[in-house]
């Protein structure tokens, strides 16, 4: 079975009323994390929608599908009410025990985690620890969450109405 997801995950208190007005819709909670299914034609879209052309920070490497917006740093700062807030940007791609994963975790804009990071380390810079029997991965239940959710199809056509 594959594992085909991409999402932004939220440390800390999140406002799920706004979070949901900006299609933010957590696919998993775990104490005080928050997951949420994206895509690169959701950022895209938010950021052509608010007029915003800065990029994150990130590492080289990352696929062209990896989400690269700025905007997604806006959009958690107004869902977590925090100027800073610690959150962290997953893919993964993988089918039959093979494949890659990518992240990166933030404060704010300010990146926290190095060149080619597993989501494990992204994981625990949001502070998700390790059990004795599941790594931080599995701690918060992303070996569940195996692909996104039909829903983000919309933004590929809200892409196209915008010119993106």
């Amino acid at each position: 079975m594959g594992h085909h997801i991409c999402a932004l995950v939220v440390a800390g208190w999140v406002d799920a009323e706004l979070a949901h007005s900006v299609g933010l819709r957590a696919r998993l909670v775990h104490d005080d994390i928050s997951v949420f299914p994206i895509d690169h034609y959701f950022s895209s879209y938010w950021a052509a929608r608010r007029g915003s052309g800065a990029r994150l920070d990130l590492p080289d490497g990352l696929p062209a599908t990896f989400p690269e917006e700025a905007v997604l740093c806006d959009l958690v700062r107004e869902v977590t009410g925090t100027d800073k807030p610690r959150f962290a940007i997953i893919q993964t791609e993988y089918f039959a025990g093979f494949g890659d994963q990518w992240a990166v975790a933030f404060a704010g804009e300010k990146r926290l985690t190095a060149e080619q990071t597993s989501i494990n380390e992204a994981l625990a810079a949001l502070g998700v620890r390790a059990s004795a029997s599941a790594d931080e991965f599995d701690v918060i239940g992303l070996g569940e969450f195996r692909s996104n959710p039909d829903y983000l199809e919309r933004y590929v056509d809200l892409c196209d109405e915008l010119g993106v």
